[in-house]
């Protein structure tokens, strides 16, 4: 019986760092700049500069970004003499970023048909006089 207590309580336990360790991946990804920086990646390795140009974002800005997606273990750095270009650490990142857009257009739909329906309910009510 103890075993089997102690055995829950470690699963708790490792439970519990799995849900920080995604916590901290979720909270990496709560920026706008960094979701445009993995959809950049998506589409292959870039340097310092190719991601300088496509998000017109200065270099401190830019280093912070990519220091926080590199701790979260999202991307990784390829170094070339002392040029430096990035690229996704798994591709399943991108698959995960899909995903989430697709929750979003599904709730963007969603959001469409309500108001769709509102817009026909208003209709076939009588108007308040606003006067």
């Amino acid at each position: 019986m103890a075993k089997r207590a102690a055995k829950t309580r470690a699963q708790s336990s490792e439970q519990e760092v799995i849900y920080a360790m995604q916590a901290e991946i979720c909270r990496v990804l709560g920026h706008r700049r960094r979701i445009q920086i993995l959809d950049l990646l998506a589409e292959g390795e870039k340097s310092t500069a190719q991601l300088l140009r496509a998000l017109g974002v200065n270099k401190v800005n830019l280093s912070q970004h990519l220091a926080l997606l590199k701790r979260a273990g999202l991307i990784e750095t390829l170094h070339q003499g002392r040029a430096a270009s990035y690229r996704l650490s798994f591709t399943e990142i991108k698959d995960a970023c899909r995903l989430i857009r697709e929750v979003l257009a599904a709730r963007l739909r969603q959001g469409t048909k309500l108001a769709r329906s509102l817009e026909r309910a208003a209709g076939e009510a009588p108007r308040p006089n606003l006067s």
